[in-house]
């Protein structure tokens, strides 16, 4: 792996253990520790992770933080993942919980949920499972990593159109009215970058064409900027403009 191929994941502070392990991989993967509203680990704009121990996932299906947590990943992130770590014997022997009661909170949480569940010996298979996560998204994909925190409150529209928001030049109204036409930050991204700004001869924008262009209030100006923010796009010259016509 060259050092442009650096991986970077973002790690809620209080994973003490997990961010400890990855300093001894710092040659392939580096961490921005940070307070996360929502996941344990974000890999990228679309992936993030919840880490569970085994007790502490029974524990967690147990007071019903668990689904209130897998609900709230799932809403942010387009892949949303639960990596369970140390489901052993000792677990299902010492939490006081019937051991039909946990595969089928498993069973709910994978195939009606959708969220993918990656068992995981202990901490160091984690931190391999993260690596090559990161890598398929980063190296592979060319992802974006962002993270959002979000009021516990919100519902789910309200939290989707809270992720619009941190794009460029929008506010709530804006926000709520792309959440309503394409129904999820992931829907709302792809749009944004199918839309075709259009250009004068003379190389000036003039309009778009695509996705957005019959929305009120969504010109070339925000589908350039939030291009570049998104996808890494670069605004064209004037000169480059007019060879794309030609």
């Amino acid at each position: 792996m060259t050092q442009n191929e650096l991986l970077h994941v973002i790690i809620d502070n209080r994973e003490q253990k997990l961010k400890t392990l990855l300093d001894k991989k710092s040659d392939i993967i580096t961490y921005e520790s940070k307070q996360l509203d929502i996941a344990d680990v974000v890999i990228s704009s679309e992936v993030a992770i919840e880490r569970k121990e085994g007790f502490d996932f029974v524990s967690s299906i147990m007071d019903n933080r668990l689904f209130e947590q897998l609900l709230r990943l799932k809403d942010t992130y387009e892949y949303p993942i639960l990596i369970l770590e140390g489901l052993n014997n000792e677990v299902f022997e010492n939490t006081g919980m019937n051991i039909s009661s946990i595969y089928g909170a498993l069973s709910f949480i994978s195939y009606k949920l959708g969220i993918s569940v990656i068992p995981t010996r202990n901490l160091e298979d984690t931190a391999i499972v993260i690596e090559r996560i990161a890598y398929r998204e980063q190296v592979k994909d060319s992802a974006l990593i962002f993270s959002r925190k979000a009021p516990k409150n919100l519902s789910k529209r309200e939290r989707r159109s809270f992720i619009i928001e941190g794009l460029v030049d929008i506010g709530p109204k804006k926000a709520k009215a792309l959440i309503d036409k394409f129904k999820n930050p992931y829907q709302v991204f792809k749009a944004i970058k199918r839309t075709e700004i259009l250009y004068t001869k003379t190389g000036n924008p003039k309009g778009i064409r695509g996705p957005l262009a019959d929305l009120t209030g969504f010109g070339w100006k925000f589908v350039e900027k939030n291009q570049r923010l998104l996808f890494g796009k670069k605004k064209k010259s004037p000169q480059k403009r007019i060879n794309d016509e030609y």
